[in-house]
C-alpha cells in the first residue's frame, strides 16, 4: 500500500500523542479536528496497510 501524505499525517499524530500515554481514535480527532468517521476510515486504511494496530481496548498501535 502506498501511504499518502494524509495517512503520514494521521501515523505521526498517533505517534505524537502516545508520547502522553494510550491513543484512541477519538483522541486523534480532537488533535487534528477531524470528525471521529474520518479518522475511522483513515485508521481502516492503516489498519489494512499494515502501519496501525487496534488493542482490544481501542487503542491504536504503530507497527514496526
Amino acid at each position: 500500500m502506498h501511504l499518502q501524505e494524509s495517512g503520514e499525517m494521521y501515523l505521526e499524530t498517533v505517534y505524537v500523542l502516545s508520547k502522553n500515554g494510550v491513543v484512541r481514535s477519538l483522541d486523534v480527532a480532537e488533535y487534528m479536528g477531524f470528525s471521529k468517521p474520518s479518522v475511522s476510515r483513515a485508521v481502516g486504511l492503516l489498519k489494512e496497510g499494515g502501519y496501525l494496530k487496534v488493542g482490544d481496548d481501542g487503542s491504536l498501535i504503530l507497527t514496526d
